[in-house]
């Protein structure tokens, strides 16, 4: 008797890339050729923002999709990096990389310079071969994207194997299951007992059925790793769909059972830092710690629900100590020199800054945390020379435009190179469809053009 489905479930892949234009190019092409690849297979593919009708939350759209998908590409680009939804969609997809919910496959679309930093670095990208498919090692760039497509196709027929093989092994352990349950039933002694207390033969069916039920049951709750393992999946799709009391629920019932298992203290510290208990999530944090001291990951999910307490130097020593186990780790760094920058102590913020800079020199981030802490030290022209490496790193970064504004208006007076900086910004945020602060930036530059002019550089 079967109690499975005998076929694989859908697999739903996830595509996610930046808005430049060099890049959507490069992704129609990679659909025309993904649809004629993965037709016979029982595959649904949603891409970043693109598939959105008129009225509808596109960032929510994206998360559902992220959440729900067992695949996720990340068209990989230096708008891509520089994108501040991009980088929120990536952490949530190591996110589910690193908890098993998702296997995440980096495309090289354009080159990246020190590609090891990134937070996929460590994963296998495609092109398998490394190159970019921008590359001139492809004398045409559909060789390119038929490798690309070949190696995500075989991805997703290794995750159908996979559902094919747990289920014939959950079948075969309900089957072996049942026909001792089936032995116990047929079992003369049994017979006897029931026989010899005059139950009517037709209720010896009723008494098996009676037993099969409780079997069941028995069964379901059998093994206390297979009730570790149901609540933990159970608690991450209740994060998937951001039911973060239930998540945290289904997780405490885990530690019950197993009070020492990592994986239930880090995610119901996740659960709680979405609810805004960052101490309950500190706490969890603490305890995934002690269990494994060398897990970057918790150290710096812990730093910051610390920032979120506003206890950065706190956060500063949990940054510390995940760049201790992980010194190439550019994030940490820049996270590091957030909160130092936070507490004023600017000079040490730029040294962090300094580092993940030298670590990976084209980080966009990196320049403009490091601006802005030279702009708090009021070293008005070194700002302003982050910002502009920022810019020309990625022509589409508004928040280096709006800083070096800010810097040209309050630092240094400069009434016209802070309102050509502005204006650039007010352009991405249009052409971004951020209203709010499109009509923020236009009001700033409205009163800057009405400012008399003091003096000038």
């Amino acid at each position: 008797m079967s109690f499975l489905l005998t076929s694989t479930r859908t697999i739903k892949l996830f595509f996610a890339h930046s808005n430049s234009p060099k890049d959507k190019n490069l992704r129609r092409d990679l659909e025309s050729h993904l649809k004629c690849s993965l037709q016979s297979l029982r595959v649904i593919i949603n891409w970043q923002k693109n598939q959105m009708l008129p009225g509808r939350d596109w960032k929510h759209e994206s998360c559902e999709h992220l959440n729900t998908s067992q695949v996720i590409v990340l068209l990989v680009s230096p708008d891509f990096l520089a994108a501040d939804d991009c980088r929120d969609i990536t952490k949530r997809a190591m996110e589910r990389c690193s908890s098993g919910k998702a296997r995440v496959i980096p495309v090289k679309l354009r080159p990246i310079d020190n590609w090891q930093a990134t937070p996929f670095g460590h994963l296998q990208c495609l092109p398998d071969n490394g190159e970019p498919i921008t590359s001139k090692f492809w004398r045409r760039q559909d060789d390119a994207f038929v490798n690309i497509v070949e190696k995500i196709r075989e991805e997703v027929e290794k995750i159908q194997e996979d559902q094919r093989q747990l289920q014939l092994i959950q079948e075969q352990q309900k089957a072996e299951f049942f026909a001792s349950i089936n032995r116990l039933i047929s079992n003369h002694s049994l017979n006897r007992i029931i026989r010899g207390r005059n139950v009517p033969t037709f209720s010896l069916g009723i008494a098996a059925s009676v037993i099969g039920v409780a079997a069941l049951s028995g069964f379901c709750n059998f093994s206390p790793k297979m009730q570790v393992n149901n609540l933990l999946s159970q608690g991450q799709d209740k994060l998937d769909r951001q039911d973060y009391q239930g998540a945290s629920e289904n997780y405490t019932e885990v530690l019950k059972i197993a009070p020492k298992n990592i994986n239930a203290y880090r995610k119901r510290g996740d659960a709680r830092y979405s609810l805004k208990d960052y101490k309950a999530a500190i706490k969890d944090y603490t305890q995934a710690i002690q269990i494994a001291p060398k897990n970057v990951d918790v150290y710096i999910k812990r730093g910051e629900a610390r920032y979120s307490l506003k206890d950065y130097k706190i956060a500063i020593k949990d940054y510390t100590q995940a760049i201790q186990i992980a010194p190439k780790n550019v994030n940490t760094y820049i996270k590091r020199g957030h909160n130092r920058h936070l507490i004023k102590d600017y000079q040490a913020a730029i040294k962090d800054y300094n580092q993940a800079i030298q670590i990976a020199p084209k980080n966009v981030n990196a320049y403009i945390k490091r601006g802005d802490a030279q702009s708090s030290l009021k070293k008005s022209q070194a700002a302003i020379d982050d910002y502009t490496k920022a810019i020309r790193l990625s022509p589409d970064s508004d928040q280096a435009y709006k800083n070096r504004g800010l810097v040209y208006e309050n630092n240094l007076q400069n009434k016209q190179e802070a309102i050509k900086s502005y204006q650039k910004a007010a352009t991405l945020y249009k052409k971004q469809g951020a209203t709010d602060k499109y009509k923020k930036i236009i009001y700033k530059i409205q009163k800057l053009q009405q400012r008399k002019p003091q003096f000038s550089n």
